[in-house]
């Protein structure tokens, strides 16, 4: 499990190897065909790190867009009007790495691998299954990662002071909703 750099640059959050710890099956049944990919890579595991980069991308701009990521950036003083939001930078994140790899993982298999292999026709498909599960467990590390943002650098000082953690707790508010609720799985 590491990011993967270009210079110091973070350009994706997972490795092919990652990505096929993850699920084992999809790769060794040989279901997907790579090469009739456009622009097609030498191997499988360029085919998939390509992928992971793509992941990782939305897996950004998703935070950015946040309302998490904004009321983060007004708590550390980073942000003060719509015009100056910055972009989200993956080099600050200093510790919870781990996290940003399987949610790589489960962000790469549910868009990008699976809908290749899936049989939308019938609901009840393993593969559609699949992407269920893997949407589950991206979608309840990123709400974890984004309520606990005890992980992210914002003053790039090399440590994550205790004035740059800022978890959110949710109102002690009786509701139905779902979104209230803070999973830690």
């Amino acid at each position: 499990m590491a990011f993967i750099l270009s210079g110091t640059t973070v350009i994706s959050y997972a490795e092919a190897e990652d990505v096929k710890d993850k699920d084992q099956r999809v790769f060794e049944a040989n279901e997907i065909d790579f090469a009739a990919a456009p622009n097609a890579p030498g191997n499988l595991d360029e085919y998939v790190e390509d992928l992971t980069t793509k992941g990782t991308d939305r897996i950004n701009q998703k935070i950015r867009a946040s309302a998490r990521w904004r009321e983060y950036l007004n708590y550390t003083g980073s942000y003060n009007t719509v015009d100056s939001l910055p972009a989200f930078d993956p080099n600050k994140i200093l510790s919870r790495k781990a996290d940003f790899t399987d949610m790589c993982c489960y962000y790469t298999l549910k868009e990008y691998i699976l809908p290749k292999i899936a049989d939308f026709g019938n609901p009840e498909s393993p593969e559609v299954q699949k992407i269920t599960y893997y949407e589950n467990k991206f979608q309840d590390l990123f709400d974890e990662l984004m309520d606990m943002m005890d992980w992210y650098d914002a003053d790039d000082s090399g440590t994550v002071d205790s004035d740059e953690k800022k978890i959110s707790f949710r109102l002690n508010r009786r509701t139905r909703g779902r979104r209230n609720i803070t999973k830690v799985r």
